[in-house]
């Protein structure tokens, strides 16, 4: 599945600060001030899910089942990150899936089956399966 993606450019929003990687197609906007100049923030085709991410990796969404969005990227930390929508509108907070990551966070899968791959510190592949029921348990990080 693919997506086309946006950028926006930010130099502070509130909540987490967002260092890496989300997949997709799309532009990072420079911010105006230079000590910013690779920040922005997190926004998709469908919502500004807010935090700051670095625009040389972007952020990726994927569509759930029931209608809500997850978001992931990698955060100040190296870590990989993911908030998502609920079916009340409201967004989750950012929650760290921990890895260590230098690329965008892929998510590929069908249904509640999805499959995070990205780039880790040592060069290679790693990925993170997701169960494909609602309740999302994650694998952990694996090559």
């Amino acid at each position: 599945m693919k997506r086309k993606f946006t950028w926006k450019a930010a130099s502070a929003v509130a909540g987490l600060t967002l260092v890496g990687t989300l997949t997709g197609a799309g532009s990072a906007v420079a911010a105006s001030n230079a000590a910013d100049a690779t920040l922005a923030s997190c926004v998709t085709a469908t919502r500004n899910w807010g935090g700051n991410i670095q625009g040389q990796y972007g952020c990726s969404e994927y569509p759930l089942p029931n209608g809500e969005q997850q978001a992931f990227g990698i955060g100040t930390d190296g870590a990989i990150w993911t908030r998502w929508s609920r079916t009340n509108g409201t967004l989750s907070s950012w929650t760290s899936m921990g890895g260590q990551g230098r690329s965008a966070v892929v998510p590929e899968g069908r249904g509640w089956a999805i499959t995070l791959k990205v780039r880790g510190t040592d060069g290679n592949w790693w990925y993170n399966n997701r169960s494909g029921t609602p309740s999302g348990g994650w694998s952990g990080w694996h090559r």
